[in-house]
């Protein structure tokens, strides 16, 4: 008598291999839209550090309070839901975290 293992028995690599290129297109356009969202929260967050007096500060906050919003959806889709270090990474301000949320009327 024979033993044969199971057919469910899959390692980790052979589940990885078993994708379809569908599975594989998702993940990489969900890879690259966090990328881009991060591109623009950087940009955002370098537009506030700079001291002009000509700007609308307020303005730039809102601004920023959505490209903040938007990464952090966007990680939360990935299935990444602790946000404490990308806000310590990025540096972002409370003043900005307070206006997670609020629509600008323009």
């Amino acid at each position: 008598m024979s033993l044969r293992p199971p057919r469910q028995a899959f390692n980790r690599a052979q589940a990885a291999e078993a994708k379809s290129p569908l599975d594989t297109e998702i993940a990489a356009e969900k890879a690259a839209a966090l990328g881009r969202a991060g591109r623009a929260l950087e940009d955002a967050m370098a537009r506030l550090e700079e001291d002009d007096a000509d700007i609308d500060r307020e303005a730039l906050l809102l601004t920023a309070a959505e490209k903040v919003q938007a990464y952090f959806l966007i990680r939360e889709l990935n299935g990444l839901r602790d946000q404490r270090e990308i806000i310590r990474a990025y540096g972002i301000p409370r003043q900005v975290l307070n206006r997670i949320g609020i629509i600008s009327q323009r």
